[in-house]
């Protein structure tokens, strides 16, 4: 068995689908960070390489009219446990047919699984761009925190520049203790929000919170309950629509606080 060991980055795994065309087929490419070494096993550890992944990168979107390279992010993304394999399948496939039209041919069974993972994907995308909701802090900056189903950080920050070009904003992923920051000029990775988060509720620390923050959150929670016609409440639809697991992040979702409502009034009264 050929056990190609990664450093586990996507770049990693670009090298390793290139070192395949001098090694034996990979039965599998891991992690060395989790990979357990087995006494039977034939590792090929793979060293990653910036330039050769762009050039496989550039390769099959070459081959594929542009449509590759995202592909294969988002399958490597979804952390389902064949990503791996598939994106070395199909990296070698996209390569020996070069043609843009194969990753139309749902006949294969590589290209039909990569079809089902893009559309699992693009799906929780659509919902981090609704469902997202920033939070303004004492610093001056927007946090937002996700948990979604899959790995799609590195896929929001082209929508999230374009909507909030002038703003500088966070999106941090509790689950998988990373995020992206933007600064009004360039997007970087970030592995923590340096004491911005509760742990013990896995939210934004309320003390860290922008002064006006707590008032805006109740007037958003207020209209997000008037516009709701009571009488025709579909439950299973809402929830359809909205699933449960994003509640914890959606701030109309929280109860009003006597603080809230006290501004809230106070406001009116205005």
């Amino acid at each position: 068995m050929s056990i190609y060991v990664t450093d586990g980055s996507f770049e990693g795994l670009l090298c390793a689908v290139f070192a395949s065309y001098r090694s034996p087929a990979p039965t599998a490419i891991v992690d060395a960070a989790v990979y357990q070494t087995n006494l039977f096993d034939d590792i090929i550890e793979v060293s990653t390489d910036e330039a050769i992944a762009l050039r496989v990168l550039k390769g099959i979107d070459v081959a594929t009219d542009g449509q590759a390279s995202r592909l294969c992010l988002m399958i490597f993304l979804s952390e389902f446990g064949d990503a791996n394999l598939l994106v070395y399948r199909l990296i070698r496939k996209i390569m020996r047919v070069r043609g843009a039209d194969f990753l139309g041919n749902y006949a294969d069974n590589d290209v039909l699984r990569a079809a089902q993972i893009r559309k699992m994907m693009g799906r929780e995308i659509h919902r981090m761009h609704a469902f997202i909701r920033f939070q303004k802090a004492a610093d001056g900056a927007y946090y937002a925190l996700i948990d979604p189903d899959f790995d799609v950080v590195p896929l929001l920050d082209d929508h999230f520049v374009r909507r909030f070009a002038d703003m500088q904003w966070r999106i941090f992923d509790v689950r998988r203790h990373y995020g992206i920051a933007y600064d009004g000029q360039a997007v970087r990775m970030i592995d923590s929000l340096g004491g911005f988060i509760d742990d013990t509720r896995a939210q934004l620390d309320e003390a860290m919170l922008d002064k006006q923050e707590k008032a805006f959150q109740g007037l958003w929670k207020v209209y997000f309950d008037s516009v709701n016609i009571k009488a025709r409440n579909n439950e299973k639809h809402h929830v359809r629509q909205l699933p449960k697991r994003y509640w914890k992040y959606l701030s109309e979702k929280q109860p009003l606080r006597a603080e809230q409502l006290g501004e809230i009034n106070l406001r009116r009264a205005r």
